[in-house]
């Protein structure tokens, strides 16, 4: 039994739906001195309406005249049980037939109907009227509910109204406690000494005093300094409840009707927006790809454009999946409940549910764009979590990603992920305070483009030990941070497929292999080092009197890679095995002697001192010497 919910009226214009709702409540619903002068609702009217079992609903007196539908779309999204009202004096109207297919568009499932002004007719015409009203409802939500005649001035079917609501009630299942808060603002005003107040009906989630919340599309940070729900203050207000809210942090100007209060960071603002549409069968056109329309969402109507995705035209009554690309920003949950409005003349022709908000611009019989759609209208919340990883991202994707791209909550996402690892659906790359994930798809694409790139540096350059670390990260699909990139790397070593020497990466069965003129060049190089071996040549000139400077190079290149020659300074090399023995010299010389300086390891070496010194500051740096002013010792 749902413990919060709401009931929304619908009907003709004065067919009584005020004076029906002040005789259940005994509250005046027509707020504004125009709505009563006029006597009929311009704008949304609340009340609530007390059960003799301590349960509470509120009620929304929606306008019935046609100039006034947006704003009765405005405060229908809420709508659990629908209260259809047709007078007996009139039976079905005009308003009464777009407030209906309204509360079906809006997937309303439960409802009632009140015959209002009973009173005014015998009961021949009564009953003409309610064989009317059943037959206008067939095929509709409201095809088996309880047809009840009342009277608003004599108040007579009144109790039966109520037993019937309070019935219907106790029939309606909870609302999601556990989601992210979710709720479309419908009112905005300010109040002296309190500042601005929004009112609505929360969607989902609860909402506590001194949350941080978020005004969306405009990202205004604002604090909820008071609570009220029915006149009454409150801690904490529950999903279904018609609200009040205090807001700091925010003027009224910066709201307006149409935006959504809700959990920080759960939305993303778009004009763009992928939907399954359905047209009502009195629909009066043929809908167009590309057709001009106006979106009520929520509280908001925005002007726009609908592009139809899998079909070339939708008849009255058909359905498809459709894209909106509107001309001002929106924010929607996922499979929030929308109506479709014609731009000219201003007619009700259709609705649906959003399936994903801020996609990109899809073309028409886009096979993949169709199936993902039908995934996230169809699929399980495990589905739709791999689907949101798979989309064409430049980077992994966080828990915090997943909340604006799916309207799931953290801890839902949290938990459908455990799943969709155990099984390696999902990989996390990153883990600490803000992981990253990637589909298992994606993961193995990396893995593939690193194999990839690898074969094809290992062609062009098959003199060398490997692609450096970094340059191979920068090709890669995604951009990977280091601790991303280095989980991938770990998994292809663990796998035996690369292996990692010197910040360089290789295919674990690549070796470098030289041809005979390589080898030939390879033998001339270290004979020259190796037969001048403390008056080394320089390399860079070495390099330059080969006719293949460059293949000279990648040979030079080589031997340092592999330890062959060591770099002591800035193009001063000397063969691996000079350096070694005359590590051996420096310390045999310095445990007799204890100290030396430049000009006596000069001579040691039979050297100069352009070599000598660098070659001491190399033992320097590396733990073997000690400097003190102009002399060495052993460390």
């Amino acid at each position: 039994m749902a413990e919060n919910l709401i009931i929304g009226t619908a009907g003709h214009v004065d067919h009584g739906k005020t004076t029906l709702i002040g005789a259940l409540t005994g509250e005046n619903t027509d707020r504004l001195e125009e709505e009563q002068e006029r006597g009929l609702s311009i704008d949304l009217g609340f009340s609530r309406l007390n059960f003799d079992n301590g349960l509470q609903a509120g009620i929304i007196d929606v306008p019935g005249h046609e100039k006034f539908i947006k704003n009765m779309l405005a405060g229908a999204g809420g709508v659990d049980i629908g209260l259809l009202v047709v007078a007996a004096d009139e039976a079905i109207m005009e308003q009464t037939r777009e407030h209906l297919a309204i509360l079906e568009l809006l997937n309303v499932e439960q409802g009632v109907i009140a015959v209002t002004k009973s009173d005014k007719v015998d009961s021949e015409w009564l009953e003409l009227v309610i064989d009317e009203i059943k037959e206008f409802v067939e095929d509709t939500f409201l095809e088996d509910a309880a047809v009840i005649p009342v009277s608003g001035i004599e108040e007579t079917g009144i109790e039966d109204l109520k037993e019937e609501l309070g019935h219907l009630m106790q029939q309606l299942p909870d609302k999601d406690k556990e989601a992210n808060v979710y709720f479309p603002i419908d009112r905005v005003f300010s109040i002296g000494g309190h500042g601005t107040v929004v009112t609505g009906t929360l969607m989902q989630g609860q909402i506590q005093l001194e949350d941080e919340l978020e005004i969306y599309p405009s990202q205004l940070k604002a604090r909820v300094r008071g609570l009220q729900v029915h006149e009454k203050d409150v801690e904490v207000a529950q999903p279904g409840q018609r609200i009040g809210i205090n807001l700091s942090g925010v003027d009224k100007d910066e709201i307006e009707r149409g935006d959504v209060l809700a959990a920080q960071d759960s939305l993303v603002k778009t004009e763009y927006l992928d939907a399954r549409l359905e047209l009502i069968e009195s629909a009066p056109l043929v809908l167009e790809h590309g057709e001009r329309i106006r979106l009520h969402l929520g509280a908001k109507e925005v002007i726009g454009r609908v592009y139809l995705l899998d079909s070339e035209e939708l008849l009255p009554g058909e359905e498809g999946l459709v894209q909106f690309r509107l001309e001002d920003t929106v924010v929607a949950n996922f499979k929030e409940r929308y109506v479709l409005r014609r731009y000219s003349p201003m007619t009700t022709i259709g609705g649906g549910k959003i399936l994903e908000a801020n996609p990109a611009q899809h073309r028409k019989n886009d096979e993949a764009v169709i199936k993902a759609l039908q995934i996230k209208e169809e699929g399980t919340t495990a589905e739709r979590i791999k689907l949101a990883l798979q989309r064409e991202e430049d980077k992994a994707l966080t828990v915090d990603d997943l909340v604006t791209r799916t309207s799931l909550a953290q801890e839902q996402i949290r938990e459908e992920l455990m799943g969709l690892q155990s099984r390696n659906e999902v990989i996390e790359l990153d883990v600490g305070t803000e992981s990253s994930l990637l589909h298992s798809d994606d993961y193995q694409q990396l893995m593939e483009e690193i194999i990839a790139n690898l074969k094809d540096y290992h062609q062009e350059y098959h003199l060398r030990l490997g692609m450096p670390k970094e340059e191979l990260r920068t090709k890669l699909s995604l951009a990977l941070t280091a601790n991303e990139y280095d989980r991938l790397l770990d998994d292809l070593k663990e796998q035996e497929v690369i292996e990692e020497k010197q910040a360089k990466i290789s295919l674990a069965d690549f070796a470098v292999k030289l041809t005979a003129d390589e080898k030939k060049i390879k033998a001339e190089i270290e004979e020259k080092f190796a037969q001048n071996k403390y008056l080394p040549p320089k390399l860079d000139g070495l390099i330059s009197s080969y006719s293949d400077e460059q293949v000279a190079e990648e040979i030079s290149n080589l031997l340092i890679n592999n330890g062959e020659l060591i770099k002591v300074a800035h193009n001063i090399y000397f063969d691996y095995q000079a350096v070694k023995e005359a590590k051996e010299l420096l310390i045999n010389y310095l445990k007799k002697n204890e100290t030396i300086d430049v000009a006596q390891f000069r001579d040691l070496l039979d050297s100069s001192r352009k070599y000598a010194l660098p070659l001491l500051e190399y033992f320097d740096q590396r733990g073997v010497t000690k400097r003190e002013g102009d002399i060495r010792r052993l460390s």
